[in-house]
């Protein structure tokens, strides 16, 4: 059964919310509930005082793979996550053409009177149906959910005329790696206005298609996220440099390069400041985990 998982203002700055999310032991009932199917995260309205830039509504999803109950932290569990796909946010609710109703993806949020459930807003885990569940991920991406039901194969063991469970269908839908990419070059290419990070060129073609690929920091293959944080826009050939290990980036952002990297006419190219640019929007800058991983495990010195 799928569910929201609401973060805290300063939630993203603190933990790795593609990996883990961290809740309260009185969720444990319906996170559990919850296990091995999915989650989409939520980004509430900022109460005074607090800060952070996350716009508010439905941001991400995710599936939960497993529960942890010794986290160091007094009072809560966490769930492990795997499959992270951000995607363009989701508003909360939609106010019909009149402006005199309102939308909600989630339908218990509205009361009897068209008012806000205010009590059922701040439960940090909330169970969706599926068709909110579907709800929220059509209007992210879309795309029907119930176009992918013909790709998906036969589950193990159902019968010649079943269809393939919800689950399946879901999975199959958020794991395709051609809805996935596409999703996050999106994100990452409109966080950097389409510019390389490492050069500052923008070229554009007459049909509105950009130059620069959107590469991700911590590779697909080694379950790095489709998290804008764990990307960054680079021309073709800076890419291939940037997956071959010819070239990484230190977490004060200066660009490095390998002592087998000799390449005078494109370090031409290279911004003068030797650092790579960053979006104004703080949380989607890379991340400092995944500019390690790939300074250790992809950057060949």
């Amino acid at each position: 059964m799928p569910a929201v998982f609401q973060i805290r203002s300063n939630q993203e700055s603190t933990t790795s919310i593609h990996e883990f999310f961290y809740f309260e032991k009185k969720y444990l009932p319906i996170v559990e509930l919850v296990l091995n199917d999915w989650i989409i995260y939520y980004s509430p309205a900022k109460r005074a005082g607090e800060f952070g830039n996350r716009t508010i509504g439905y941001f991400a999803t995710a599936r939960i793979v497993s529960l942890e109950f010794s986290v160091g932290k007094d009072g809560y569990c966490a769930a492990k996550l795997v499959d992270f796909c951000e995607f363009p946010s989701v508003p909360f609710s939609v106010t019909s053409p009149d402006a005199l109703t309102k939308f909600y993806f989630e339908q218990n949020m509205q009361q009897s009177d068209g008012s806000l459930n205010k009590h059922a807003s701040q439960q940090r885990v909330r169970l969706l149906s599926v068709e909110e569940y579907n709800r929220i991920m059509e209007s992210a991406f879309n795309e029907p959910m119930n176009q992918k039901k013909a790709e998906v194969p036969t589950a193990p063991h159902s019968g010649f005329a079943e269809d393939p469970s919800e689950p399946l269908l879901r999975s199959r839908f958020i794991t395709s790696r051609a809805l996935r990419d596409r999703t996050f070059s999106k994100a990452v290419g409109e966080a950097y206005g389409w510019r390389c990070a490492m050069t500052g060129i923008h070229l554009r073609a007459a049909d509105g298609g950009h130059e620069v690929e959107c590469a991700h920091i911590k590779p697909v293959k080694d379950s790095g996220p489709d998290a804008v944080s764990n990307g960054i826009p680079l021309l073709r050939t800076i890419h291939w440099l940037f997956d071959k290990g010819f070239i990484s980036v230190e977490s004060d952002y200066r660009i490095v390069k390998s002592s087998r990297y000799y390449h005078p006419k494109i370090d031409n190219l290279i911004n003068e400041s030797g650092r790579i640019m960053l979006p104004k929007d703080v949380l989607v800058r890379p991340h400092p985990d995944f500019l390690r991983y790939h300074r250790e495990h992809v950057f060949k010195p």
